[in-house]
């Protein structure tokens, strides 16, 4: 094998073994960590609320729970879907669920997909 050969493949190996390492650095930060929040959740609201998609309104609703995040994915007949994600367990999701409830802007939090 000739050296321009030799060094022609062996930049090919390592530009392949680069672009594996990036696929798998991409997809560990893509996925759900262990005893992670994540829970779809049907919320009614009352009706003097103007923006339900405004995201200063969704992380009023988080009150004093930091690392959470609600996403507003549609608005049905009488309620928004929205996911709750965050960094769990189980037990602090439910806390945030309770806090959304006592939020006089909500009329009902119903859990459509418990935690992961």
């Amino acid at each position: 094998m000739k050296l321009s050969q030799w060094l022609t493949f062996t930049l090919a190996v390592g530009i392949i073994a680069l672009e594996v390492l990036a696929l798998t650095a991409v997809s560990s930060t893509v996925a759900v960590p262990a005893g992670a929040c994540d829970m779809r959740l049907s919320v009614g609201l009352t009706p003097d609320v103007p923006n339900p998609r405004d995201e200063g309104f969704l992380s009023s609703l988080l009150s004093n729970h930091p690392g959470y995040q609600l996403t507003f994915l549609r608005q049905d007949p009488g309620a928004v879907v929205l996911d709750l994600t965050g960094p769990g367990p189980a037990y602090s999701c439910r806390r945030v669920v309770e806090t959304m409830r006592r939020d006089a802007r909500v009329q009902s939090v119903d859990v459509q997909g418990e935690p992961s």
